[in-house]
């Protein structure tokens, strides 16, 4: 393992294996609870990212139209 600091897309990669990670620990709930869960938490982050001047309202909307697209695309 590396010392130095990730690249944004490397960063990017470790959350979503440490997230596929800790939603397989949670298969045994219905699949509608934990996307709500998700929901919320992402909720959570995104309001501190807008607090802190991270993202812009702008960017959020994008990120969650995104996040709307590619559900829908993934389910065609």
């Amino acid at each position: 393992m590396s010392t130095g600091q990730l690249s944004e897309a490397e960063a990017v990669e470790a959350c979503v294996e440490a997230l596929d990670e800790a939603t397989g620990m949670l298969a045994h709930h219905p699949p509608r609870a934990l996307a709500a869960a998700l929901a919320m938490h992402l909720q959570g982050l995104l309001a501190v990212l807008h607090s802190q001047h991270e993202l812009s309202t702008e960017q959020i909307w994008g990120l969650l139209e995104d996040v709307a697209q590619g559900a829908s695309l993934g389910s065609a």
